[in-house]
Order: structure tokens, then sequence, then C-alpha cells
């Protein structure tokens, strides 16, 4: 047991060190390609050379719209100096492209350096020290846009990625040495020392995290971080508090693991919202939320309460081979497009009361084993499919036609109703 969780201790340490030192020639490489790929005397001689271009053809087509009498030099003075004046004109444009390159550069040094010690207080070892760097790196991010910015949110989210104790994440220790006798060809000759080592209150420090991005996909904020991107594959969040937000930009939480209740009411997902194989071990609350660009809780697992209610989904809603171990409600939930609940295992309550689906709908190879209500529900025009489930009861699901089945809507299948359940197929030998 020592053994596995010194492997992790270590893991994550070099992880987080590289991932500091990874970031920081990252970026260094990104200023060298980007101010390498015009150089700043070109971009000068260039400018004096269509300068002096301009200056020629103005000083051409001022002769030609204007009469010299070359008795008098005067005249061909005043050309001259109109000339020279569109010259120095063009001069202060190169001053300009110096101060704008100049410029330029300074801004991205500047960024390179804050970036490179938020990074570097994220992967220190005192508590307070990391948690200073989750708002230096968030500083960095407010004040920086497009790639910038997504960079630093990059990080923050990395952090969450990485390997996290879930028994010492709050409780302070930072070493534990093991000495065992070392053995070489059966004999012992000495000892070894085995160091174990926990980022100290680490729970306080990506507890920060979420806090600090939740805070910027919430309206009003002066800072809006609701465009970029979020990376939350693998992850082990604590808390999450997503309620009101808005995911403009790609939401990814597949395989993540939510422990506690997961709030995501009123949330928006403008693209598609990755769940997929995700671990809900608490309550998981997404009512009123809206997923315009489609949802994905395949393989997803809820062992606590969960609650859709109101919730739209205008794109495909994906919950096959998803497991139900607690009270659900899909209460007037609008599924615009195709819903899949193929394999899905509903072993507690769960109830649809006036949901409408528009498109297809699938229930094949779903399992029921608990009270399962799919009342005052609109099943639309698509064809909804509750063919050959994995097990249908007891009890078995209840619909509005149960004691009249030719109020059954003609689209639901099968048409013998009940559903016969599936015969299951023998293993292979």
């Amino acid at each position: 047991m020592s053994g596995r969780v010194s492997a992790i201790g270590a893991q994550a340490r070099s992880t987080t060190t590289a991932l500091r030192t990874w970031l920081i020639k990252d970026s260094r490489s990104s200023l060298r390609r980007r101010t390498g790929r015009i150089q700043l005397l070109p971009a000068v001689l260039l400018a004096l050379a269509a300068g002096l271009g301009v200056a020629v053809a103005a000083y051409g087509f001022l002769r030609w719209i204007t009469p010299v009498d070359v008795s008098k030099t005067a005249a061909e003075i005043d050309v001259t100096r109109i000339a020279l004046t569109v010259v120095a004109g063009v001069g202060g444009v190169v001053a300009l492209v110096i101060a704008y390159r100049r410029q330029r550069d300074l801004e991205q040094s500047r960024f390179v350096e804050r970036f490179g010690a938020a990074a570097a207080q994220l992967g220190a070892t005192d508590v307070a020290v990391r948690i200073a760097g989750v708002y230096a790196m968030a500083g960095v991010a407010d004040e920086s846009e497009g790639l910038r910015r997504q960079q630093c949110i990059d990080v923050l989210c990395g952090y969450l990625r990485l390997p996290y104790d879930t028994e010492h994440g709050a409780s302070g220790r930072t070493k534990f040495v093991v000495k065992a006798p070392r053995i070489d060809h059966g004999r012992v000759r000495g000892e070894t020392e085995e160091h174990i080592e926990y980022r100290q209150n680490d729970r306080e420090v990506r507890a920060t995290i979420l806090r600090v991005i939740a805070n910027r996909l919430r309206p009003p904020t002066e800072y809006s971080w609701s465009t970029s991107d979020f990376d939350f594959r693998n992850a082990y969040l604590e808390g999450a508090d997503f309620s009101n937000a808005t995911f403009a930009g790609s939401a990814e939480f597949s395989r993540a693991t939510f422990a506690s209740i997961a709030e995501f009411g009123d949330t928006t997902f403008t693209r598609k919202a990755q769940f997929g194989g995700a671990t809900f071990t608490g309550g998981a609350w997404f009512q009123n939320a809206t997923f315009t660009g489609g949802a994905w809780f395949h393989d997803a697992t809820f062992t606590g309460d969960v609650q859709f209610g109101e919730a739209t989904f205008t794109r495909t809603a994906e919950f096959g081979d998803a497991t139900f171990t607690g009270k659900i409600w899909f209460h007037y939930v609008t599924f615009a497009h195709s819903a899949w609940f193929n394999g899905a295992t509903f072993t507690c309550d769960v109830s649809f009361k006036g949901s409408a689906f528009t498109g297809d709908v699938s229930f094949h190879h779903a399992t029921f084993t608990s009270d399962a209500r799919f009342m005052k529900v609109s099943f639309g025009s698509g064809t909804v499919s509750f063919v050959a489930p994995k097990q249908w009861g007891p009890p078995a699901p209840v619909f509005d036609w149960d004691q009249d089945l030719s109020q059954k809507p003609a689209n639901v299948e099968p048409q013998d109703w009940p559903p016969t359940v599936a015969v299951p197929t023998a293993p292979a030998s």
C-alpha cells in the first residue's frame, strides 16, 4: 500500500514539474515563433522602400497636375517641399510600425514572465503559495485574450487532472519515511528509505480553482471566460458548483469523478457537453439546464439523486449504458432531438412526467427494477422504442395507457404491449 501511495506522490510531483517546465518553454518558443515571422529590420526597410516609392509617385503626380514654370525655381522647390512632406508622413508610419512591434514584444515578454511566475507558484510546496498561484494565473488570464487566456485556463484545468489522494488531500502530511532492509542476491545489504509526500491541503487549492473558474462563467462578471474551452477529463472534482454558468466553448467532463453534489442548475452548454463515463458519487443537479450542442452521458454512473427537471436538449441526448441508482427526475424535460437510453439501468425511482420527445427515442435493452413512470409524456412523431428490455420490473414501468391500450401512441414500439424481455445470450464457449 505504501509503495502505491509513494508512486502516486512521485507521479504527482513529476507531473507538476513537467507541466510547469513545458508551459514556460512553450510560451518562450511561441514568442520566438511570433517575433521571428517578420524581423524588425526587414519590416523597417520595407516601410522605407514603400515610403520612397510613395514619395517618388507623389512627386511625379504633383508635377503632372501642377504646371511648373522651369524659369522659376521657387515653383520647383514648392513641389519638392510637398513631396518631402509626404516622405515625412511615411517616416511617421515607419515610426509607428517600430513602436507597435516594440509594444507587442513587450506585452508578450510580460505575459511570459507573469505566466511563468504563476506556474511556479502552482508547483510550490506551501499551500498558501499555491493558492496565490491560482489567483495569479487567473489574473494573467483576465488580462489576456485568445490563445494566451486559453493557455492559462489549460493550466488551471490541468492541475485538477493531476493525481489526487482523497485520503490525504487535507491531512497536511508532507513526508512519510519507511525504512526496509535492502536484499541483494539473497543477502541483506543495508537499508533503503521510501519517502512519501503529499501536497499539503491540496483540497483547498483545488476548491479555489473551481471557484475561480465558475465565477468567470457566470454573468455578470468583469472578465468572462465562457468562450474558452475547459478540459476536466479524468479530473476529481469535489463540490463542483457550475450553476448559472455558460459554457460557450467545449465542456469536457469525460470520465471525471464528481464527489458530493455536482451543481449545473440553469447552466447553458452551447457546444457539445461531454460527460461520457463520468461518475457522480453524490447528487447531480441539472434542473433548467440548456444543452444546445448535444449532451453525452454515455456510460455515466449516478449513485445519488439526479435532477434534470425542465432541462432542454435541442440536440442529441445520449444516456446509453448509463447507470442510475438514485432517484431520477426528468420532469417536463424537452427532448427536441433524438434521445438514447439504450442499455441504461434504472435501479431506483425514475419519472419522466410531462416530458416531451420530438425525435427518435430508444430504451432498447434498458433495465427497470424500480418504480419508473412515464405519465403525461408527449412522444411526438418519431420512433419510440422499448423493444427487448433487459429487465421490465418488478414493478413494471407505468404508462398512461396501462388501463386502455387503445390510448397507446402508434409510434411507440413494440405494438404488442408490454414489451418482451430479451432472452440472455449464452456466453461463447
